[in-house]
């Protein structure tokens, strides 16, 4: 993950990595928005703007763009959770996805406890 973007409206995160599709068809994942959380309060929405093709019973390379529009008051939120050991970090909400012909709302309510000492988030220099 590589940090394109950052100021106090939204952030914008380059992923690259793999993805394996276990199906014996191929995977579309359209644009999504899902609800960002840290320690079980809103930070703001994540917005994935581009379609992703996965390739059947294969490894795919995934290299997209993602933009975290922040909630209100975010750069409080930062500088409190900066200094932090850890944090949970949850991704609530539905992913779009289409297989074949079937478009699929599929749930996700993903969750990671993470060290926000180490993110280097350069605050200071706002």
């Amino acid at each position: 993950m590589k940090m394109e973007n950052l100021n106090l409206d939204e952030a914008a995160l380059r992923f690259n990595t793999t993805i394996h599709n276990n199906t014996w068809t191929p995977i579309k994942i359209k644009p999504s928005t899902l609800e960002l959380y840290v320690d079980g309060e809103k930070l703001g929405d994540v917005y994935l703007d581009e379609k992703i093709r996965l390739k059947s019973n294969k490894d795919n390379e995934v290299n997209t763009l993602v933009y975290v529009k922040f909630a209100d008051g975010i750069l409080g939120k930062l500088i409190r959770y900066r200094f932090k050991e850890t944090a949970q970090l949850e991704l609530r909400g539905k992913v779009k996805t289409g297989l074949l012909f079937v478009p699929i709302k599929i749930p996700v309510n993903y969750s990671k406890v993470i060290s926000p000492k180490n993110l280097n988030l350069n605050l200071d220099n706002q």
